[in-house]
């Protein structure tokens, strides 16, 4: 009787153990196939039988990493740890979920520790590589991407690290071929990241062997701006050899050229795939790729500008002189120190200084660290409200403070939005109505503060899939206009001054101002 009981008890133990190895061998297979919502299904299921089973947490975290979840993943990472605190996967896996969260000071100890108690931690690699492309150590960054990769080849995101390093280095040829090896691994199931990267491939073997942003010229150079109803600077330049009316864009890396130009200035088409992602209509455009001979900026010339080709949105009160034929992105202006005059309306780019020596700047002059998002924009630690922390993307083109719809449900703002007044907004996929207003108190980075602003609330899903790590709004022209903006790109810092000796400033914004633009 009691060796029945035995083998019983016997059968019943192995039957769970092939039960659970089944179940991991279909919760692997559905997240290499990009079935994340049935990867989380079966992990659950796991932990519903076993809750201290440490790798159902990390494969289901991983899977909510996968799906933007971070909370979630972040969750099952700290139970890993409280179960058991030596276990690195789960450290970098919170490391990950953190940074993605915009949480970057904390991600950055999780992954210490991660490294500490295992050096050979993939996922710990790629999201240090991750870190260090958002704060310019890009040669860094691609060298861990290449370390996660080696460690764990199976694992796409990896490929997506190597390929944005190694084109913000120029290394083209080398760009395309991890694209090309990420298509081979990554799950077949998102058709529309795919045609995005197959675009991507064609462009960088276009770019392959050639020398993009060559300054000549003369050394420096400045020109004035004008700030339209829309509070966007206008500059005129010289696109091949013909003037044009274009934006000065902080709120894109690329330069962008509307169709309509891009004929009249003798820009042509060298490749496209896919559909971005933007504010406004539908919410995507496709995208095509261009090549700009040469950009001349007062007696300063940059040749072989890669740059966006798409049609651009107008609306009917828009006056005629703030119609643009393009806008000159961060790729441009980061080749130069870069200050824009919002008082004296000038647009000034001197060389790059050498970053080893002091600065010497005025007391009024604060000076803030950024990091840049996978897609090359600026991302400001900012503060709203006295209260509330935000990643915000500094944004020349964007012409009023924007907050993102899911920090106001974080931050319990939704009794601040404005009753009955709404604006319309003009973004990169088109043109929406009705755009809620939130009231701000006051908007502060570093100890500049405006006050009394009315923000702009949009969705910025779009935004933060390509972005790295959360954004949450964006510092506009109703922000911007009351400084002298230098952007340093070798410091990776912006330095702010203001126009008047006070550190406080209240913007009233008219009830009755034009549309209002986003460069996204």
């Amino acid at each position: 009787m009691l060796l029945s009981f035995s083998c019983l008890i016997s059968a019943q133990a192995q039957t769970a153990d092939k039960l659970k190895e089944r179940s991991f061998r279909d919760g692997e297979k559905a997240i290499r196939a990009g079935d994340y919502k049935k990867a989380i299904t079966i992990y659950r299921e796991v932990l519903d039988r076993d809750p201290q089973e440490v790798q159902a947490h990390l494969q289901l975290g991983i899977a909510y990493l996968k799906t933007q979840n971070y909370r979630d993943c972040y969750e099952h990472a700290l139970r890993v740890t409280r179960i058991d605190a030596n276990n690195a996967r789960a450290h970098a896996l919170a490391g990950a979920a953190l940074l993605r969260s915009g949480l970057i000071v904390s991600a950055t100890n999780e992954l210490i520790e991660a490294f500490r108690l295992d050096q050979k931690e993939p996922l710990a690699f790629g999201a240090a590589a991750e870190i260090d492309y958002y704060e310019g150590r890009t040669k860094e960054s691609r060298a861990k991407a290449f370390q996660a990769h080696l460690l764990d080849p199976r694992e796409p995101d990896y490929l997506i690290m190597i390929a944005r390093a190694a084109s913000r280095l120029e290394y083209f040829a080398e760009a395309a071929d991890a694209y090309e090896k990420f298509l081979r691994t990554a799950p077949i199931t998102d058709s529309e990241r795919r045609d995005r990267v197959r675009g991507l491939i064609r462009f960088y073997r276009r770019l392959a062997g050639l020398k993009i942003y060559q300054v000549g010229g003369q050394p420096s150079g400045s020109v004035p701006f004008r700030l339209g109803l829309d509070r966007r600077p206008y500059v005129k330049v010289s696109i091949n050899g013909r003037e044009a009316n274009f934006v000065i864009d902080t709120g894109s890396y690329s330069t962008v050229v509307s169709k309509k130009a891009a004929k009249k200035l003798g820009i042509k088409e060298i490749a496209r795939g896919g559909n971005s992602e933007g504010f406004g209509g539908t919410g995507k455009f496709p995208i095509v790729y261009g090549l700009i001979k040469n950009i001349q900026i007062d007696g300063v010339k940059v040749q072989l500008v890669p740059c966006f080709i798409r049609d651009f949105h107008i609306s009917e009160d828009q006056p005629l002189e703030d119609r643009e034929d393009g806008l000159i992105g961060l790729a441009v202006l980061s080749t130069f120190l870069t200050q824009l005059d919002y008082e004296a309306k000038v647009l000034r780019l001197d060389p790059h200084e050498d970053p080893a020596l002091p600065l010497t700047l005025p007391s009024d002059v604060r000076v803030i660290p950024f990091r840049t998002t996978q897609n090359g924009l600026i991302s400001v630690e900012t503060e709203i409200d006295s209260a509330h922390r935000i990643n915000a993307i500094l944004d020349s083109a964007a012409g009023s403070l924007v907050v993102s719809s899911s920090a106001v449900e974080r931050f319990n703002l939704t009794d601040r939005i404005i009753k009955g007044q709404t604006k319309r907004v003009i973004g990169a996929a088109g043109i929406a109505d009705n755009v809620e207003l939130l009231r701000v108190a006051n908007c502060r980075v570093a100890d500049l503060q405006i006050e009394n602003l009315r923000a702009l609330i949009l969705d910025f899903g779009a935004i933060n899939e390509t972005s790295g790590f959360e954004q949450s709004g964006i510092l506009g022209g109703d922000f911007l206009k009351n400084y002298k903006v230098t952007i340093d790109f070798v410091r990776s810092q912006i330095r702010l001054q203001p126009h008047t000796p006070s550190e406080k400033k209240t913007v009233q914004v008219p009830l009755k101002s034009p549309s209002l633009f986003i460069s996204r």
